[in-house]
């Protein structure tokens, strides 16, 4: 490697430092693993906080940080945004991919704090001025020979970076050398004209195609106006480019989720307040995500004043934008508002935006927060990426036949063998072997597979596959609607695109999700808190609930069963499968059941809901949880089914046997396996012959029917709500 190297690269974001003439350099700081920025970045400090990321415990303030992606997690534009309140955002990204969902943090930095800032004629020492990180991104091909020769220098400590005018990467092994060649480049670019479509002086100068320009003139309100420049913007950051004229389309959407509603800092607050300020109302029906606290109970809870009242005020402006009072994330149980088969819709919130794609076979993309209301207040998204029929054809196959074949007979022979853990653990294997492209699972494709899947299942399956992986849809040949009106889905991929769903993916993957955190303690015994419905609870998992209590209790037992005294059990729940499930909730509540409304466990970040003992652990049956609660809460981390959780529950006594699935050991279905997994051989078509088999249409199967706030925040709030 020479003294420096170019990396060609292009704008997603052109922010602050490339637009100045300075010098300045900024340390790289560089993974070959996607990381969430919820769950994964602390934005109040800057420190990488998930515990299996290999930057666990770096601070990412003003680095130049490079990540082949997100995980996919719509609140990474919340966590970005208030990083660059919190004067904690680095100082560049470097992408491998097009991540849409983080650059919408600092659209909104620019769109509305920054240029509300640079407007106040009180903010004349520049101390306020927001510095907004450069985004880039450089393909493929780019970022695999900078991880390399990364690698090869990862003896030094030096190694130093700054993003050029043109949106260029240059890299040095030390920052003098960096500060000289950017110096150089200027000198011999002086005439450059900046590619990106935005720039941090002027962030609303579009490049607008006349259907972007029509809405605009059209917009009703100053909300609406503000969210179609953020729309626009969004749109142009991939190039979604329909067609030969290069002009970018637009669908019309018939419903909306919101994620943006969980209160993580004061500007997504600021935000929202703003568009209500400005007259905004959506103009389709839309449905809201869990908030950051029980908006009945948090008091009883014990939830921080402040903290609580944030979170109301954020709901309360989503509610004024005339979004409907779901605040759940698992908005597919609403029967009344559910999507069907086909409807372009525009959701966030990751499990529900999977769930949605491949269960019900709507369309959404995964959507930011922030760009979530906007789609609300417009009615429109850009026309990329699943709600297009030609990219809704898998990518790539995941082949877990030897690996089920062996699970199904060893459940058909035993008939005990709890397959519950399979679901969420093979979620989470599938999320990150998929590498952000959309797979299809085969394995399950039989009768008896198709008899014992339920729709939790799924919905555990989906939200821990949305934890790891970036693709916002996951076929499973012969269980979701879209393979089984496609026979011959399998042969629609490219050519060679197979990867085994192995045993030791599986092991490695529980392993993780069940000793998160807890260092080398494997034989923890004592479980502090049980934490159930992450996503929320259905109506069906609360009679679960009821019949795995009945079925632990003594035949000679009389009296109602309770919970051992030194074990809490808490679950979170919609309102609307709270008042559907009032029955079997009584009885849960009289075995000591505490349940939660309105917000889940991924909001719930402090005591006294999460135990005060930083050495507390808790046990959890969500594969998504058991990844994030470690990051979050900072506590140790069981992963067991829910019958684990009753036995824990009503015993007090955390089992280590091999043959369950808390403790040390794995679960019994994962304890046996063949020696030579066998691949299955698929034919394949062209790229040009892909699309035509998703046109066909049919009905699917009925079977499926507070923290505190920085300085700098601080301000930055003040200046948007007075």
């Amino acid at each position: 490697m020479t003294s420096t190297t170019i990396y060609a690269g292009d704008f997603l974001v052109q922010g602050s430092t490339s637009t100045t003439t300075s010098t300045a350099t900024s340390p790289l700081l560089i993974s070959d693993v996607s990381l969430s920025f919820w769950g994964g970045i602390d934005p109040l400090t800057g420190i990488v906080v998930d515990t299996s990321h290999p930057l666990h415990g770096h601070c990412v303030t003003d680095t130049i940080l490079c990540l082949p992606s997100g995980r996919g997690s719509c609140t990474a534009s919340q966590v970005l945004l208030e990083l660059i309140l919190n004067r904690k955002a680095p100082t560049a990204f470097v992408f491998r991919d097009v991540d849409g969902l983080a650059c919408v943090g600092a659209i909104i930095a620019q769109e509305v704090f920054q240029q509300q800032g640079n407007d106040d004629s009180d903010d004349d020492d520049g101390d306020n001025y927001l510095v907004v990180p450069d985004m880039i991104h450089v393909g493929t091909d780019r970022y695999n020979q900078l991880l390399q020769e990364q690698q090869q220098l990862k003896q030094s400590s030096s190694q130093s970076g700054c993003v050029l005018p043109n949106g260029d990467l240059l890299v040095g092994n030390d920052s003098h050398s960096v500060a000289q060649a950017v110096q150089t480049w200027r000198n011999d670019n002086s005439d450059t004209t900046v590619t990106a479509t935005v720039n941090s002086d002027n962030p609303q100068q579009l490049q607008l195609t006349k259907e972007e320009q029509s809405m605009l003139d059209n917009a009703t309100t100053e909300a609406q106006r503000m969210a179609f420049r953020v729309l626009f913007r969004y749109a142009h950051l991939g190039k979604n480019k329909t067609h030969d004229d290069d002009s970018i389309a637009y669908e019309t959407i018939t419903q909306a989720h919101i994620d943006g509603c969980t209160y993580i800092g004061p500007g997504g607050l600021a935000f929202t307040q703003r568009l209500v300020q400005a007259n905004g109302k959506v103009l389709v029906p839309t449905t809201l995500n869990s908030v950051s606290a029980d908006r009945r109970r948090h008091s009883a809870l014990g939830v921080p004043e402040d903290y609580a009242n944030n979170s109301i005020a954020l709901g309360d402006a989503y509610l004024a934008l005339d979004c409907q009072p779901s605040f759940t994330c698992a908005p597919y149980l609403l029967t009344a508002t559910a999507p069907e088969l086909g409807d372009q819709i525009a959701w966030g919130e990751s499990n529900a935006v999977v769930y949605a794609n491949s269960v019900l076979g709507a369309r959404t993309e995964k959507y930011a927060d922030y760009l979530d209301i906007c789609c609300a207040l417009t009615g429109k998204i850009p026309a990329t990426g699943v709600h297009l029929t030609q990219n809704r054809v898998p990518q790539v196959i995941l082949d877990a036949t030897d690996l089920l074949q062996q699970v199904l007979s060893s459940y058909q022979k035993e008939n005990v063998v709890n397959l519950e853990m399979l679901f969420p653990t093979l979620g989470h294997v599938c999320g990150g072997l998929s590498d952000g492209k959309v797979p299809i699972l085969v394995g399950f494709d039989n009768e008896e597979w198709a008899s014992i899947i339920t729709n939790d299942h799924l919905k555990a399956f989906c939200a821990a596959f949305g934890t790891t992986g970036t693709s916002p849809l996951v076929h499973i040949e012969g269980i979701t609607p879209e393979s089984q009106q496609n026979g011959d889905l399998l042969k629609y991929h490219a050519e060679g695109s197979t990867k085994i769903v192995t045993w030791e993916h599986c092991q490695e993957t529980f392993s993780l999700l069940n000793n998160n955190n807890t260092g080398d303690d494997d034989n923890q015994q004592k479980i502090d808190l049980i934490a159930l419905g992450n996503p929320h609870l259905s109506v069906q998992e609360c009679h679960n609930l009821v019949n795995l209590i009945q079925k632990q209790m003594s035949h000679d037992e009389t009296a109602p069963p309770k919970k051992h005294p030194d074990v809490r059990i808490m679950a979170c729940l919609s309102r609307a499968i709270h008042s559907q499930a009032e029955e079997p909730i009584q009885f849960l509540q009289d075995f000591g059941v505490e349940f939660i409304n309105d917000t889940c466990w991924c909001m719930l970040l402090d005591p006294p809901v999460i135990p005060h003992d930083p050495n507390a652990t808790i046990l959890t049956n969500s594969g998504k949880y058991a990844h994030y609660g470690p990051g979050l809460t900072n506590r140790k981390y069981r992963y067991g089914s829910t019958e684990d959780c009753v036995h824990v529950a009503m015993t007090g006594e955390f089992p280590v046997s091999t043959t369950n699935a808390v403790g040390s050991g794995l679960p019994s279905w994962l304890l046996s396996r063949s020696t030579v997994p066998q691949q299955r051989s698929f034919s394949t078509v062209s790229m040009a012959e892909r699309a035509p088999v998703f046109q066909q249409a049919r009905t699917p199967l009925k079977r499926w029917n507070g923290r505190s706030m920085g300085r700098y925040a601080l301000n930055a709030v003040k200046r948007i709500v007075r």
